[in-house]
């Protein structure tokens, strides 16, 4: 047995985060900004899979003074950190906001004396649990709640300004709650009161997958102006190999055998997968695994991704079995796919899907409109022809299968439909 450092279905500890320096620098700056009274909120839009959740950790830890920012000095923030569901209503975002702040308050016991009036009236809001005046939800005005939650907020800084620089507020998972949760309302009001009663130490950092900005603007049109955007892109194949490399270095801390590994083993589990970080981490873990002697190979590589568990066949269990495998029965439609994933997430049209693979006119429409109509890929409104693969890591995943030459699994994950060219 040996310790296998990389974690693809867990958030990546800090001690395997790479990159993001030009994000991480922004955030820091809105630390710094929010501390000195200029709160600068910041929204994180970005696909899965590639490492909001994990950059959010750190986050977390810098801004609680665990680890320091990038320049060396440390930040004390109390930070409320939440991760939102698609079931989640107005009332219940600020339910489970209030309930993570006395959380962070409870490990603060200096903080939690200075603020002794914020913990009792915490501690017995119905809303965490306990009661709020024996009250209906429905009764509950979810308007006076913020208000108090606002107050609350004013107070902790305000008595416990000698200890800490402010509060921080991370919503991860931001785009899941419905319109009707009124998401974008809710952060303009608290954002709004906040000012208005001169708190300027509370920041908000919120992240979530493409579409967020727009369902924030559905329930206030204001709402995504609050923020700075940053959009994360994939790794560079620098931080790619740097990843693996970090997770090596702690293997062969822990492990009494070490591990080294090859530097064409290091390029292919990097060209795999495409600079996302959950993709990495997957094709990382199964080669390490594979490993018998102490030195990952190529071999070890291709073995941790093709195998009947391996990195492919799991990420798509995680991500895409529903759009390749069980909507399509037909290996001539995958191929289209094949030849769209050359180009990412880019608009192409027939001719340039043509000049990838060697398909007749009647099958490339056909595969065209069956795929649209599943909603497997997007036609671009603007130009009638031109259509585009859903997300970018959709065309990673789909070109690491065609990577090595090797067959794609089919025939594995449902049995295959019956395509009849209907262009149904």
């Amino acid at each position: 047995m040996k310790f296998n450092p990389f974690r693809p279905n867990s958030i990546a500890s800090s001690d395997l985060f790479q990159g993001r320096k030009e994000e991480m620098l922004l955030i820091e700056q809105s630390l710094f900004q929010t501390k000195n009274g200029n709160p600068q909120h910041f929204l994180v839009e970005g696909e899965r899979g590639l490492g909001k959740s994990s950059l959010f950790l750190m986050v977390e830890q810098q801004a609680s003074g665990k680890i320091p920012l990038r320049n060396s000095e440390k930040v004390n923030f109390i930070v409320i950190n939440i991760e939102l569901d698609s079931t989640q209503t107005f009332f219940e975002i600020l339910k489970t906001i209030a309930a993570d702040f006395k959380r962070a308050l409870s490990e603060r016991d200096g903080i939690k004396k200075l603020a002794s009036g914020v913990w009792d009236f915490l501690s017995n809001w119905e809303i965490l649990g306990v009661r709020y005046h024996k009250m209906d939800e429905n009764l509950i005005q979810p308007y006076e709640i913020l208000n108090e939650l606002v107050v609350n907020f004013e107070r902790v800084i305000k008595q416990a300004q000698s200890e800490i620089d402010g509060i921080l507020i991370l919503i991860d998972e931001a785009d899941r709650p419905s319109e009707k949760a009124s998401l974008g309302e809710l952060i303009k009001l608290l954002t709004e009161k906040l000012s208005k009663r001169g708190c300027d130490q509370v920041v908000i950092g919120m992240t979530g997958q493409p579409g967020l900005i727009a369902k924030l603007k559905a329930s206030h049109e204001s709402s995504s102006r609050i923020f700075s955007v940053l959009t994360l892109k994939p790794l560079s194949d620098d931080e790619n190999k740097a990843v693996v490399l970090s997770g090596l270095r702690k293997a062969n801390q822990i492990n009494k055998e070490q591990t080294t590994i090859d530097n064409e083993a290091l390029k292919l589990i990097s060209q795999l997968s495409e600079g996302y970080p959950h993709f990495l981490q997957e094709f990382a873990s199964k080669a390490f695994e594979k490993d018998v002697d102490g030195r990952i190979c190529i071999e070890d590589v291709k073995e941790g991704a093709f195998g009947v568990h391996g990195a492919l066949k799991q990420l798509g269990h995680k991500y895409f079995n529903e759009l390749y495998f069980t909507q399509i029965g037909s290996d001539e439609y995958r191929r289209v796919l094949q030849a769209m994933s050359q180009f990412s997430d880019s608009w192409v049209n027939g001719e340039k899907i043509k000049n990838e693979i060697t398909i007749k006119d009647t099958t490339l429409n056909n595969a065209l409109q069956a795929l649209k109509t599943r909603n497997i890929i997007i036609p671009n409104p603007g130009h009638i022809g031109e259509f585009r693969l859903p997300t970018k890591s959709f065309a990673a995943w789909i070109k690491a299968f065609y990577m090595l030459d090797e067959e794609p699994f089919t025939g594995n994950y449902a049995e295959p439909e019956n395509e009849q060219g209907t262009g149904e």
